[in-house]
């Protein structure tokens, strides 16, 4: 919460300028450059997408203002989060971390446990866990991911920004309908009981309780509310800083480093073998090896294993075919 609050801060001449060439009578495409569309429709857009995302839940059964938290609590997660990704190339789980402790401050700020005596109490555990939060590849930050490495790409490369979002929209409409439609049919052919993840959800509506109460705490979560506060202000203060003062370390990097997540996995160790290379290779051959020859070798070493790992994948299905 902190990092998207003093990211719009610290962007905050930037959005307000998009909003006024975006409303100002006889705007031009001179004004917005070579972004891939218009401001006016790009806030738009969001605009309208954010609204139906809030109708859509009120549709199902949830209340305005559950279902405004939702939204809210989707796009402040993922706005944080893919600059995460963008600046050190991996992030966490935030439906363990963030996205339950946010829309429980905002609908159930003094409650926990509560039996599940509405539509809010019977969706949100689930929403929460597995569509709003978890992962990017199974929860919304995929979209996030997909328009923001294709513009950085797009710039890199010299593609017209405009062509990039085009194929971007065309692609994330394509995957939605394709992926869904290969979720009912896929299980169907192996009798409902294929082990590639959690294509088939059979649980019980109180399965997912704990993603909502448990996390990221055990208790109603104004208990810790001076630690939500300290966190906040550590992130406000420190990221406004780093804009001042050139050798300051981005705290950015400590939501992925204070996770219970990062120690499980040893991202640590992974942190302490490239810095150990990556200071070699510079005292070496300095930032020239480093970028003429590091930088494309290991892009290429990245290729390959993603190769190998779906050469294996087909291989294996191809010769151990799941069955029912």
């Amino acid at each position: 919460m902190g990092l998207f609050v003093i990211t719009i801060f610290l962007e905050r001449h930037y959005i307000l300028n998009t909003l006024r060439m975006a409303f100002k009578k006889g705007s031009s495409s001179k004004e917005w450059g070579e972004e891939p569309m218009s401001y006016r429709s790009a806030w738009t857009i969001f605009s309208i997408c954010f609204v139906l995302m809030v109708i859509f839940f009120i549709y199902t059964g949830m209340s305005p203002w559950a279902s405004f938290a939702a939204a809210l609590a989707g796009v402040i997660t993922w706005f944080a989060m893919t600059q995460v990704w963008g600046r050190i190339g991996f992030t966490d789980e935030p439906c363990y971390t963030f996205t339950p402790g946010f829309i429980k401050l905002l609908v159930w700020p003094t409650d926990y446990g509560l039996p599940i005596t509405s539509t809010d109490l019977a969706i949100m555990p689930t929403l929460t866990r597995h569509f709003i939060a978890h992962r990017a590849v199974a929860g919304w930050g995929g979209s996030f991911y997909t328009v923001a490495s294709g513009y950085s790409i797009a710039r890199l490369t010299g593609v017209n920004p405009r062509n990039m979002i085009k194929v971007v929209a065309i692609a994330l409409f394509t995957s939605i309908l394709v992926g869904h439609m290969m979720q009912i049919m896929i299980p169907g052919i192996f009798g409902g009981k294929l082990r590639l993840g959690s294509l088939v959800l059979t649980m019980n509506i109180e399965s997912f309780s704990w993603a909502l109460w448990d996390r990221p705490t055990s208790t109603p979560i104004s208990e810790v509310g001076s630690h939500i506060a300290l966190g906040f202000i550590f992130m406000v203060v420190m990221r406004y800083l780093t804009t001042r003062i050139l050798w300051l370390p981005d705290p950015l990097v400590v939501i992925v480093a204070w996770n219970w997540i990062s120690s499980l996995h040893g991202l640590w160790f992974v942190a302490l073998v490239d810095l150990i290379v990556k200071y070699l290779i510079l005292k070496i051959g300095g930032s020239k090896l480093y970028e003429e020859r590091t930088t494309p070798f290991i892009g290429g070493y990245m290729l390959g294993y993603a190769l190998e790992v779906l050469i294996a994948d087909v291989g294996f299905l191809t010769l151990f075919p799941l069955t029912a």
